[in-house]
């Protein structure tokens, strides 16, 4: 193992796997207005999951959102047609920071210093060793296999290296070659592409030197004549009858000069000779004293002290520009230049602090001129090389730029639309805050209020019903309507997620899709009001619950003003629920149907439900009685109400009902 990684660093050295990053063919996913989802934007979602998270189900869940970010970017692009230039100067902007991560992510560390193109042929000629059991499509094979391949790939470039490797040290080996190469990366760049950079030194380091002389002093010194024994005794009586300088030189040792709290050769740090020299002074005896370090025992004749002296500057020099360098970077002028690239300028301070603009104030003063430089330098290293590589042609960066450009389109329909006005014209915004401003928008301004207007324009009759319905004694009023003001206060916040995705929806009217390769499994669910009703009940009687119920809550969200529609998915989400296991929400569901469909000629099935729901699954028997009385008031002939006087008998004689029937029909079995 020793031996791998003494061959690494002359391995890493010559590693030059350098070349043209062609762009493959791509082939379309889906057709989303005037663009496409396509196979590269397939491939780059896969290869930035790790290796142990790429399957179908986390792909086709990436897919889906960013077909469905792509939408809402060409919604945005067709609003927002001016701000196009803003964005592509945007991504200019950035073009070096992504290349960078480009360079860093996929080309260092996946794929070991190999083109894509390296792999793919490697690839090729190896298919038979790269067995495919993630059910992904053909066309990403390489994000599938890339840092396999890439090992593969590195070991036999390396035979040396490959020798050592082994079933069980082979991940180590290769992990620790990533590493080696992520880290060794820059300083090869720096010698490659001759990266100087310049000496700045620390302006003021003289007059700093001049007005802070204490800092710039020796320690106090001395020299010293010194006897010791492991037994303090023995030395006791060693220098029993010595008075003087010349009897103790005769037995003791001139030790080298001892500097103020420094170590003594052979005796280590002895803070108790520091006291008793500053004590004493010079021309006496110290007292007996036991090193900390040796814990022998020694006596001192302090010979001299050599009191501190002023350093001159050039050996003081590097101690005051350490100093001022720790109290901050100094200033330089914007134009001076930090490191050249054959003599040429490539990075200036002006970078550097534009960098640390970007810094949160809070951490500004741990990202100094040199951490920021560093920072530049690997990014613009990298950058460089990535477009050597022509990186900036490979399909990572084109899926991840058209992936970011909608992400900064969406960004702009949110600010601009569905955090602000929701689409609601200026003069309907106006007049609505002139007629609440005093009862609802208090103290806030018109531009303050903005969105809390546009909220409260969008807020369906049913959400009021809804909150009246439930929370009926939390209002003081006969009807729904008269608790609108008070009731927004209360559901403004939740309501606001739903009335975006109204938004949206009808929004996204405007952009048509289609799926052109369905083996991706993926989908757009329709606006609209009769697809969707008919995917849910398909969803359902293919017992695919979950998709029925999101297709369900959506139509509640995306038709609020259709009252029969509402009661509908209603019942059909009580029931998913139920057969979900989400008991709490099944009840509540049938709970909302008593209390706003009071009238309804079915309403009686809801009730008891909720019942039978509370008593069976939730065991709360003393709500489900209740439940079950009220039906039974309100309905006493329905054709359940026998079915929930049985249930009222069972719940009152603590479940002996049900045994006593499950006996008698037991019995009726073995009879016959």
């Amino acid at each position: 193992m020793r031996n791998a990684f003494i061959t690494l660093a002359a391995i890493l050295v010559s590693l030059a796997s350098f070349g043209c990053s062609p762009v493959p063919p791509d082939r379309e996913i889906a057709k989303i207005g005037n663009t496409s989802l396509f196979i590269s934007d397939a491939e780059f979602l896969v290869s930035i999951r790790p290796e142990s998270a790429r399957n179908k189900q986390t792909l086709s869940t990436d897919l889906q959102q960013a077909a469905e970010t792509r939408r809402l970017a060409e919604v945005a692009r067709l609003l927002f047609a001016g701000e196009q230039s803003s964005v592509q100067k945007n991504l200019a902007n950035d073009e070096d920071a992504r290349l960078s991560q480009i360079y860093s992510y996929f080309y260092l560390q996946a794929n070991m210093g190999h083109t894509n193109k390296a792999l793919l042929d490697f690839y090729k000629k190896n298919k038979n060793s790269y067995t495919d059991t993630s059910e992904f499509s053909a066309d990403v094979s390489l994000a599938i296999f890339r840092e396999k391949i890439a090992a593969d790939l590195f070991l036999k470039e390396t035979p040396a290296l490959a020798a050592s490797v082994n079933d069980s040290n082979r991940a180590a080996i290769i992990d620790s070659c990533r590493r080696a190469i992520a880290t060794s990366e820059v300083e090869r760049l720096k010698k490659l592409y001759k990266v100087e950079l310049a000496k700045i030194e620390p302006p003021g380091a003289e007059d700093y030197y001049k007005e802070h002389p204490e800092e710039f002093q020796t320690k106090t010194a001395y020299k010293l004549l010194g006897l010791f024994d492991l037994d303090s005794s023995v030395l006791a009586g060693k220098i029993k009858g010595v008075s003087t300088r010349e009897e103790f030189a005769k037995i003791a040792t001139e030790l080298p000069l001892v500097k103020q709290g420094h170590a003594i050769m052979d005796i280590g740090i002895f803070p108790d000779l520091d006291a008793a020299v500053s004590k004493l002074g010079a021309k006496n005896f110290t007292g007996i004293l036991r090193a900390p370090n040796t814990q022998a025992y020694y006596m001192f004749y302090i010979d001299s002290i050599i009191d501190p002296q002023l350093k001159p500057f050039d050996r003081a020099k590097p101690l005051a520009k350490s100093i001022l360098d720790g109290k901050g970077d100094f200033p330089l002028d914007s134009s001076v230049v930090l490191a050249t690239i054959d003599g040429k300028p490539f990075i200036t301070e002006k970078e550097v602090l534009e960098l640390q603009s970007k810094v949160h104030p809070m951490r500004r003063a741990n990202f100094r001129r040199e951490n920021a430089l560093n920072s530049l330098l690997e990014k613009n290293l990298y950058a460089k090389a990535a477009k050597e590589q022509v990186l900036d042609k490979s399909s990572e960066y084109i899926a991840w730029t058209r992936q970011l450009t909608d992400q900064a389109y969406v960004q702009i329909l949110r600010d601009s639309l569905l955090t602000t006005t929701l689409g609601i014209s200026e003069d309907s915004l106006k007049t609505a805050y002139e007629a609440e401003k005093d009862s609802l928008f208090a103290p806030k301004s018109f531009e303050e209020s903005k969105l809390d207007v546009a909220v409260w324009l969008s807020i369906p009759d049913i959400s009021y019903r809804k909150e009246f319905a439930v929370n009926r004694q939390n209002y003081e009023a006969e009807n729904w309507e008269a608790i609108k003001r008070a009731a927004y206060r209360n559901i403004r916040y939740r309501e606001f997620v739903g009335i975006q995705e109204r938004v949206i929806a009808d929004l996204q009217k405007s952009v048509p899709v289609a799926v052109t390769d369905t083996a991706w499994g993926l989908e757009f669910t329709p606006s609209n009001l009769g697809e969707l009703v008919t995917q849910a009940k398909e969803q359902y009687d293919s017992r695919n619950l979950q998709k029925a119920k999101t297709l369900w809550e959506k139509i509640k969200v995306l038709f609020p003003q259709n009252d029969s529609i509402q009661r509908a998915a209603s019942y059909e989400l009580a029931n998913i629920y139920q057969e979900l296991g989400s008991y709490s929400a099944s009840v509540s569901e049938y709970n909302l149907i008593t209390k706003l469909w009071a009238s309804d000629s079915d309403v009686y099935k809801a009730y008891f439900m909720q019942g039978f729901v509370l008593s069976e699954h939730e065991k709360n028997d003393s709500l489900a009685l209740l439940v079950f009385e009220e039906m039974l008031e309100k309905f006493p002939l329905s054709e359940l109400s026998d079915d929930a006087r049985t249930m009222v008998e069972n719940i009152k004689s603590g479940g002996k009902v049900f045994e006593d029937l499950i006996k008698k029909i037991e019995t009726s079995s073995d009879e016959e």
